[in-house]
């Protein structure tokens, strides 16, 4: 079996792309089939590779890869390719709208507020103050804590609007939860063990790939019963978003013991440090044996 990875592309997110793309090749070799590394900067390039293989693996992330865009394309042309749909896919990407689907349907979140780049000043203060302080400013549409920043005071607003903007026209204002943070990876119907995340600073890019901040522990440090509840909140979000194949929910399990869903991954980071991978050992599966799995799930909607 010939299996096109899709990696790179040209997101905020190429790099760690890249990195999950060339593991999973090596796993998909190691497993006696034949990856091909596909690189979609060019339309005409991505489709003659697209022709050669059987399936997909869709290790990009970000815009192109978690929008939609790409499970549209193979949707058209009937290849069957790991993850979710175009409608999840895109869903999962906008912040937003994935709020507004799970809060819907009895999720938990703290306030928040959608801000547009036309906004002025003096609303987007406003918007603020409606959440209240701290509060943590993030692009509407980015993965891995990209243009992420904690605001404990008005003075900082600025500056953390002017960085989220850098990224995306829309924009999330939401209420700082504290508490603890965790991961839950989905793999078909069962709801991996909870990894957790341990971070000296507030948990952004910087924390996860530049300092390196940030350790993951699996086991966690979760009672069997709030290891449960988290696993049930994840896989319902999964299912409540239409989600299939593969995910992970990220979560906050507040000092008020609610689970606050925080984003959807609709492809995961699968490097080497990645949490994915981690939280399949625990259940016996190794890296190649995780990507086996993924692969024997991929699936395609009929256009």
């Amino acid at each position: 079996m010939r299996v096109g990875v899709l990696m790179g592309g040209e997101s905020s997110e190429r790099s760690v792309s890249l990195r999950s793309g060339e593991a999973v090749c090596e796993a998909i070799n190691q497993l006696g089939y034949e990856a091909i590394s596909i690189d979609p900067c060019r339309l005409s390039d991505t489709l003659d590779a697209l022709k050669s293989v059987e399936k997909v693996f869709i290790a990009l992330h970000g815009n192109l890869g978690e929008s939609g865009h790409i499970q549209g394309l193979l949707d058209w042309l009937e290849i069957p390719y790991t993850g979710s749909g175009l409608s999840s896919s895109s869903i999962c990407l906008n912040k937003h709208r994935a709020r507004q689907v799970l809060s819907e349907q009895g999720f938990h979140y703290a306030k928040w507020q959608a801000v547009h780049r036309s906004h002025n000043a003096e609303a987007i203060v406003a918007a603020a103050e409606h959440v209240g302080y701290p509060l943590v400013v993030k692009p509407t549409s980015q993965g891995c804590s990209i243009g992420v920043t904690k605001v404990s005071s008005p003075e900082d607003l600025s500056a953390a609007v002017r960085q989220a903007f850098d990224y995306d026209d829309n924009i999330l204002l939401e209420g700082f939860i504290s508490g603890k943070e965790y991961t839950c990876g989905i793999l078909g119907d069962q709801a991996l063990p909870v990894v957790q995340i341990r971070s000296e600073t507030f948990f952004d890019w910087a924390a996860k790939f530049g300092t390196q901040t940030a350790t993951y522990h699996c086991p966690s440090d979760l009672s069997p019963s709030e290891e449960q509840a988290i696993q049930a909140v994840s896989l319902a979000a999964f299912h409540a978003l239409g989600c299939r194949g593969w995910g992970r929910l990220d979560i906050i399990l507040g000092d008020d013991g609610r689970i606050y869903p925080i984003e959807m991954n609709t492809s995961p980071g699968m490097t080497p440090r990645s949490v994915f991978p981690m939280a399949s050992r625990e259940i016996g599966l190794d890296f190649a044996q995780t990507i086996e799995s993924i692969l024997a799930l991929a699936s395609f909607d009929p256009v």
